[in-house]
């Protein structure tokens, strides 16, 4: 019996290692040492921003054994960064939640695990309320989201439906040729999250 008992603990031991082992090297001690874990020379400081959250989302889901996924984690989708930033902050996100769990994976022996492609498309890839028309272009793209993330702050302050109120939609954050086409992603996203969110109680 006693034996047994041994043996349990052993294996259990075992399998909690790699990590334990990672929850005790974090955060890596290479960290903007050129390690696997520094972002690109090129970055920015939104990006590099970007890029730590990453590093630090990926650990999270790996420690809880959820597959990779970036477009689920709720920092990819709302950036808590200007308007103007979020592409550059998605963009380094998306990198270091690669870099970790490609790491993660390499370092318990087994090969990398498929990123975000292979896990379900976000609600708004899959043609839901929040999907921006097929036909538009970048800018109205980004418009569009824009107006999305506007009027979900304005509905949860209870403030009057208004657009043209919004400094994003009187003063775009994009080149002067391209803003009318901003504006009309914008207005279209906006008008879409407030009907949404006046339709059903699940707002988020």
């Amino acid at each position: 019996m006693k034996l047994t008992r041994l043996a349990l603990a052993a294996i259990a031991l075992s399998l909690a290692t790699p990590a334990l082992l990672i929850a005790q090297n974090w955060p890596p001690p290479n960290h903007d040492r050129g390690g696997w874990d520094t972002p690109p020379q090129e970055f920015q400081d939104v990006q590099r921003q970007g890029f730590h959250d990453g590093l630090d989302a990926a650990h999270n889901d790996f420690d809880r054994h959820i597959p990779p996924n970036v477009e689920r984690r709720e920092e990819f989708r709302h950036p808590r960064v200007p308007p103007p930033d979020r592409d550059a902050y998605r963009e380094g996100f998306r990198r270091g939640y690669d870099s970790a769990f490609s790491h993660f994976r390499g370092g318990m022996g087994g090969p990398p695990m498929p990123m975000a492609q292979n896990g379900p498309p976000p609600e708004h890839e899959r043609g839901g309320w929040d999907a921006p028309p097929p036909e538009f272009r970048d800018v109205q793209r980004q418009g569009f989201h824009d107006g999305l993330e506007a009027g979900r702050s304005d509905f949860d302050r209870h403030t009057p439906p208004s657009a043209e109120r919004r400094r994003e939609f009187r003063h775009p954050p994009v080149p002067g040729p391209d803003r009318d086409a901003y504006r009309e992603g914008f207005r279209r996203g906006y008008d879409s999250a407030f009907s949404h969110f006046r339709e059903g109680p699940d707002r988020h």
